[in-house]
């Protein structure tokens, strides 16, 4: 078999989920081809330590730079090996964090080689990532109500109230139930509020006249009665997004839909409170992405019946990964490639938690495409669990590509004992 040699590389711009402008790549290979696009954090919620996602100049700062440097010394070389391909693209940006290049950009680049070569070589994306194995499928951990920087209105001040169904039994029922769920709130906030027209937020969840524990309880009464019908077991998380509630002059969380501010002390109690009444699997970003000891406080008094999962704090760096290792800050870690630059990058993060005890969530962007990678790179990569919506074309695009691989790949399993 001849090697993937990468003989052209095209871009273009295309539009995401929000209609936000981003970078496309389709790469050429010798008897193989390779398309990714760039997702896209929304203003608000996108982390203080990720890679910025283009140049300083902006996306045509960043297509420049793809013109004079990136193209011309990728040409030639070969696809398989990401490494190398990556460890280029880190030198051309010269900067600790991706700072000239930008993280879509670098991961597109990255991306499509990957998909390029794993299309030469006729294998799945996944199998390239990890050619020996062993793969499992992660279980789909979805947002059902939404609220803080991804929802307009009147809406929860917690940016996600989310769903995972932990007793599925294989990934495509996995997927039925969360949407069922999905359909069940809907229909709840119809008889609850009589000004609920069906709104939806960046991430096609719903945005609803709530605060976050009247959110909990609608989603709760939900999760019981699709658990009653069909006999599997749901349980519910919180994403906090917690830097869009902080005041870091008062040191204080501001809850503007509840009214109310909480210290430091006062947002674990809080959050343990949640924890216990709810009977929550997953909570992330519950404190300031600077807090690692409020982490490891929550972490201490939680993390035995609750996944504590870090975003901001760790924002896919493995310095700050290895940070928050030595203050057990917490007991999982959401892996977003275009945080870091690379998909390279990406995996030395997610090496490193797995080798810590911690689990990994591939996770999408608020701004998303119909780009798929996340899934092959969940699987490949042992990941308990993908965190990408329950509805919407390009969230389903991750989702439907897991139930493609969990068919072809049937001694696959989704993870258990989370």
């Amino acid at each position: 078999m001849s090697r993937p040699i990468i003989k052209e590389i095209k871009y273009r711009t295309v539009f995401d989920s929000r209609g936000v402008e981003t970078l496309e790549v389709d790469v050429f290979v010798d008897g193989g081809f390779g398309r990714a696009a760039a997702p896209f954090g929304a203003p608000g919620s996108r982390g203080e330590f990720e890679a910025p996602a283009y140049s300083p100049e902006g996306l045509d700062g960043s297509i420049k730079i793809l013109n004079q440097f990136i193209i011309p010394s990728l040409i030639g070389m070969d696809a398989s090996e990401q490494h190398k391909i990556d460890e280029l693209l880190k030198q051309i940006d010269g900067t600790p964090n991706f700072e000239r290049i930008g993280g879509n950009t670098s991961v597109v680049i990255s991306t499509a080689c990957a998909k390029a070569a794993a299309d030469a070589l006729n294998m799945p994306l996944f199998k390239l990532m990890a050619p020996e194995g062993p793969w499992s499928m992660p279980l789909p951990l979805g947002n059902v109500i939404g609220g803080g920087a991804h929802s307009m209105g009147p809406a929860p001040d917690m940016q996600e109230h989310l769903v995972v169904a932990v007793g599925a039994k294989t990934i495509k029922e996995a997927i039925k139930l969360n949407l069922m769920v999905h359909e069940e709130v809907g229909k709840l906030l119809e008889k609850r509020d009589p000004g609920f027209a069906g709104g939806t937020d960046d991430e096609n969840a719903w945005t609803a006249n709530l605060d976050d524990v009247q959110a909990l309880e609608v989603l709760g009464e939900a999760c019981r009665k699709v658990s009653q019908r069909t006999g599997v077991e749901i349980r519910m998380g919180l994403d906090l997004a917690a830097d869009r509630l902080w005041d870091p002059e008062k040191k204080v969380y501001r809850y503007w839909r509840e009214g109310c501010e909480r210290t430091t002390r006062e947002q674990l109690d809080f959050l343990c409170e949640l924890i216990e009444r709810f009977n929550l699997i997953y909570v992330e970003d519950a404190f300031n992405s600077n807090d690692y000891e409020s982490f490891s406080a929550l972490n201490k008094r939680c993390g035995d019946r609750c996944i504590i999962c870090a975003d901001d704090l760790y924002a896919s760096n493995p310095e700050r990964t290895r940070a928050g290792i030595t203050a057990r800050s917490a007991g999982a870690m959401i892996v977003k490639p275009n945080q870091v630059g690379t998909i390279t990058g990406a995996h030395i993060t997610s090496q490193l938690a797995k080798e810590n005890g911690l689990k990994i969530i591939l996770s999408h962007r608020s701004g998303e495409t119909m780009d798929d990678s996340i899934a092959h790179l969940a699987v490949a990569w042992k990941a308990t669990m993908i965190k990408t919506g329950v509805k919407g074309g390009e969230r389903l695009a991750k989702l439907n590509e897991l139930i493609r691989i969990e068919q072809s790949y049937k001694e696959m399993v989704i993870v258990q004992g989370i």
